[in-house]
């Protein structure tokens, strides 16, 4: 009796949910071609003028091209495979060397890894395509 009474509640709660989204839902064909004939068109040469403007801008990577959070997060769920070394942009080597070694020295090397990007949180920098095993 409770798998039927289960069953008839998410057919329902589907069928309410259907019903709506698809009453809600309009496309104005009027209003999209509106949208495109105002908006401008970008070419090659306005692009090329900007980078001319600043070269040096145009290729730099930001200084914090990579999230702490992502990388302390793929640390504690995947730190035994090294997938948040390779997130940071180390060499593969490294992420070998972290499954050959058991999870890094048994997960002792990925549990301070954690740790040291908890604590600099602010600034990874130091961390960002770092070629040693041990980041610290």
């Amino acid at each position: 009796m409770k798998k039927v009474l289960l069953a008839l509640a998410i057919i329902a709660g589907l069928a309410c949910f259907t019903t709506e989204a698809k009453a809600s839902y309009t496309i104005d064909d009027a209003q999209v071609e509106a949208l495109f004939s105002s908006a401008t068109q970008a070419s090659f040469s306005v692009m090329s003028e900007a980078m001319e403007m600043a070269p040096a801008m145009a290729f730099a990577p930001a200084a914090s091209s990579k999230d702490p959070l992502v990388a302390i997060l793929l640390d504690f769920f995947l730190g035994g495979l090294g997938i948040h070394r390779f997130y940071l942009g180390t060499k593969t080597m490294t992420g070998i060397g972290y499954i050959l070694t058991c999870g890094g020295i048994f997960g002792l090397v990925p549990l301070i890894d954690l740790i040291v990007l908890a604590v600099n949180f602010d600034d990874i920098s130091a961390y960002v395509d770092n070629p040693k095993f041990f980041m610290w």
